[in-house]
């Protein structure tokens, strides 16, 4: 007979070993977690060594600190918040108000804001970086550039320092101003990008010429108009808009993307405000476009319906043999309104009576029975009057960015230079002209007189190729003219 087993005998030992392989378990589990605090101890002692040592690694991030803080010291004295008020306003507020910032452009107690800070206000109090409080009047402004010029009490202030170095992408800057009400505040970031404009990006401008300094320093709304500097604490433009779609309606935000106009353009306008009250433009004398318009838009009114171009004629081909060219805007064949499928039927013929102009010149081709064998493929390009120019221009080897002449004004300063209709202007002064705005920034902010080199590209659509050019300029005198 089998002596039986009391269960709790049989079960001591399955739990003494269970309860074995979990105190080994929590002893493993201490002594992981003691040893990755003790690694972390030593870690955190030896940084803080490193971070100690004057002559280690951690001494370039204490210059940069010091740097910075050296930049803050330097520019801060030339930096006003500034309150305005509409006491006159006649609405449902009695009184309508607006902030923004400034800063102290010269010893004879002038202040450089945008004009949309200042604009319409009757009363304007400047807070200086100390505290102490003034009344200042509004001098001019210029509504097309956002530049406004205030004069206050000049006893114990200091100037800021303009750069006269152009600023480059990616430089260091300095934004400073009173970003919602933070008075007196300094951010950092870099230059973003040069000569950008806010026609495709969708956000709100408060100027009409365009030509902004792009930076990632944060600011918003109150920073408008105070002074964006370089690494030095020297002015290299001055803060303006803020980047948000047009479609929102929140009040703006930082987003990663602030406006700057470039100290170029406020060291033409403050001089003029200063002595003549108002901005006297200069003048190029063109009408010019986007390359990213249509063909129809170079034309202007189009004299019948219908029309192709030949964007592109292979010398020797039967068309050019038949006195067709690249550039030729075929208006009928055969007495109907040219479409690219009738063109395409005269392609493989060869013959009909063909009405023309020419895209540049502009010289007529008188319709005529061209009889020619039937082109082979690839002898030319057709396209319709909606294409882009730029895509017409690019058979030629236009630059990839510019602004096309459609029609330099007779007698003007572009016509006596020489300048054509077709000519792509790339930039004035070495400064970019990806955009009409941009190029209208240009011009609008130098004054009459001023001596500026065009570089253009001009294209001969014919032997597809063109010709770089720089020519030299002198701008006139349009008064009230807001066209380059």
């Amino acid at each position: 007979m089998t002596p039986h087993r009391h269960p709790v005998r049989t079960l001591l030992p399955t739990l003494l070993l269970l309860i074995s392989a979990v105190i080994l378990v929590l002893v493993v589990l201490w002594g992981h977690r003691e040893l990755e605090f003790q690694r972390t101890r030593v870690q955190v002692e030896e940084a803080a060594a490193r971070l100690a040592d004057p002559y280690g690694d951690a001494a370039i991030l204490a210059k940069l600190s010091r740097a910075q803080r050296d930049v803050a010291a330097f520019v801060q004295p030339s930096v006003v918040h500034l309150a305005c008020r509409d006491t006159a306003h006649r609405g449902p507020h009695p009184t309508r108000q607006s902030t923004g910032s400034g800063w102290i452009w010269d010893d004879s107690g002038h202040i450089v804001t945008a004009w949309h800070v200042v604009r319409g206000m009757d009363e304007i109090d400047v807070q200086m970086h100390d505290g102490a409080r003034r009344d200042a009047t509004l001098v001019a402004g210029d509504p097309l550039t956002d530049i406004a010029v205030l004069e206050f009490q000049a006893d114990r202030t200091i100037a800021a320092t303009r750069s006269d170095v152009a600023a480059h992408q990616g430089d260091l800057v300095f934004a400073f101003g009173s970003p919602l009400d933070f008075r007196f505040s300094v951010s950092s970031g870099v230059v973003s990008g040069l000569g950008r404009d806010t026609r495709d990006a969708s956000v709100r401008s408060h100027g009409g010429f365009e030509n902004f300094i792009q930076i990632d320093a944060p600011i918003n709304p109150g920073s408008s108009g105070g002074p964006v500097t370089d690494h030095r604490g020297h002015v290299i433009g001055m803060s303006t808009a803020i980047a948000a779609d047009v479609h929102t309606t929140t009040e703006d935000r930082f987003s990663g993307v602030a406006l700057a106009v470039p100290m170029t353009m406020i060291e033409a306008v403050v001089p003029q405000l200063l002595s003549e009250g108002q901005v006297r433009r200069g003048y190029l004398g063109v009408s010019i476009l986007d390359t990213h318009r249509p063909v129809t838009a170079m034309i202007g009114p189009v004299p019948m319906p219908g029309g192709v171009l030949l964007s592109q004629v292979h010398p020797g081909s039967n068309l050019d043999s038949a006195g067709l060219r690249a550039g030729d805007l075929i208006w009928t064949i055969d007495g109907e309104p040219a479409t690219l499928e009738l063109m395409e039927g005269w392609l493989r013929s060869g013959v009909g009576a063909l009405s023309a102009t020419h895209l540049l010149d502009g010289n007529p081709l008188e319709p005529r029975e061209i009889s020619a064998p039937p082109s082979p493929a690839g002898e030319a390009t057709v396209v319709s009057l909606s294409s882009p120019l730029h895509r017409v221009l690019a058979g030629a080897g236009s630059p990839p960015a510019g602004v096309i002449v459609s029609t330099p004004v007779a007698g003007g300063p572009a016509d006596l230079a020489g300048l054509r209709r077709g000519d792509v202007i790339t930039s004035i002064d070495e400064r970019p002209t990806r955009s009409v705005d941009q190029l209208r920034a240009i011009v609008s902010s130098l004054p009459p007189g001023t001596t500026v080199t065009v570089s253009l590209w001009r294209p001969d659509l014919t032997r597809g190729a063109g010709l770089a050019l720089d020519v030299d300029i002198t701008l006139a005198d349009r008064s009230e003219r807001f066209d380059p």
